[in-house]
């Protein structure tokens, strides 16, 4: 058994030294592969397109226990006579990851498409579709990835419905075409919105060919996200404003000529002591107090829902501000240049080494 182990033993080491002496004869191959990765990855290097990166950091209000309107707010309330009632269930905070699934809805990006931005290596101010359709650059290796769905494209028949435009975004159903669907999907892969959980942070990050349109985009994409958040929050209370403040102002009207009518009444009838003077003036009493009365409900009401809504609207701590990138992200030449010089060697050896084992 012994003398077994060591045979196969020397033959493991014979072969390793074999397969060795067989690497070093043919290290011109090599060589030779791995030249050829080199000038690949130089060419894809500088031929992609140089990409910048912005972002900013935002502190979202933290979540408030629901059913409650804490704060000073609700202290007001209570001071004033004001009875909240039923008006401060559901003031629950929004949650954060809210914020990601509006950067990747579809009519964000639909109207991040339609901004006007001033590139400056085109020398004009552009929305980014016409940007993409007319000036985006994609490089060799983007042009290379593409040509498989160009070529199925052509072999396919188009289902485009032509006419069709970002106008549909008010509409419905949204219908886009195969471009901007195309400028969609790439969007996708720039607008990165990432709530971190342990910080209790929204981190928003843009990267585009030009930097300042980087750092604007990031800046719409703020904007858009905490007015999205803050009209989500606070929607229902502004339509419940809407309709106490058309009652308040009915009323209010109401209120006045009851107060008129009485206030007239009086000053006609000052000296007069007759029963059907006094009976009149108690029936224009009991109006007006009727109109006060549901006049002063509703005041209540309407300066209750404005607290609620000053309770409810989300305040947006801005951690660190976007700024205008200066470094480039992308592409980053000494990784490429020294993955393709990696996968020159190992294509090379595995190539040699294949040779070995079916010769074997």
């Amino acid at each position: 058994m012994d003398q077994k182990k060591n045979s196969f033993v020397k033959e493991d080491e014979i072969d390793l030294i074999e397969l060795a002496k067989l690497i070093w004869s043919r290290r011109l191959f090599i060589v030779k592969v791995t030249s050829a990765f080199v000038v690949l990855g130089l060419i894809i290097a500088f031929t992609s397109p140089v990409e910048y990166k912005t972002s900013c950091t935002l502190i979202p209000e933290a979540i408030n226990e629901p059913g409650k309107l804490g704060g000073s707010l609700g202290g007001l309330a209570s001071l004033a006579g004001v009875d909240l009632g039923g008006l401060s269930n559901g003031s629950q905070g929004i949650n954060p990851a809210l914020y990601q699934s509006v950067s990747r809805s579809t009519p964000f990006l639909l109207t991040l498409m339609r901004q006007e931005y001033f590139f400056s290596e085109v020398g004009d101010t552009l929305s980014i579709y016409d940007y993409y359709m007319e000036h985006y650059e994609v490089g060799m290796f983007g042009w290379i990835l593409a040509i498989p769905g160009k070529l199925i494209g052509l072999l396919r028949p188009s289902a485009d419905i032509e006419g069709v435009s970002m106008k549909s975004v008010d509409s419905v159903a949204l219908s886009l075409t195969k471009a901007e669907q195309s400028i969609v999907d790439n969007l996708h892969s720039r607008v990165f919105v990432e709530m971190d959980w342990d910080l209790n942070v929204v981190k928003i990050e843009v990267e585009m060919q030009d930097p300042v349109v980087a750092a604007q985009m990031a800046q719409f994409t703020q904007n858009y996200i905490t007015n999205y958040v803050t009209d989500y929050s606070i929607s229902k209370s502004m339509q419940q404003l809407e309709s106490i403040e058309e009652q308040y102002l009915d009323r209010k009207s109401a209120f006045e000529q009851a107060q008129y009518r009485l206030a007239a009444f009086r000053d006609r009838n000052q000296n007069v002591q007759t029963a059907r003077a006094r009976s009149e003036e108690e029936r224009l009493q009991s109006e007006y107090n009727l109109s006060f009365n549901v006049y002063n409900q509703l005041a209540q009401q309407k300066e209750a829902i404005k607290l609620q809504i000053k309770e409810k609207t989300p305040v947006f701590t801005i951690l660190e501000p976007v700024k205008v990138p200066v470094e480039k992200s992308k592409p980053k030449r000494m990784i490429i240049f020294a993955a393709y010089v990696v996968a020159g060697i190992f294509i090379g050896f595995l190539y040699i080494t294949i040779l070995y084992v079916r010769n074997e």
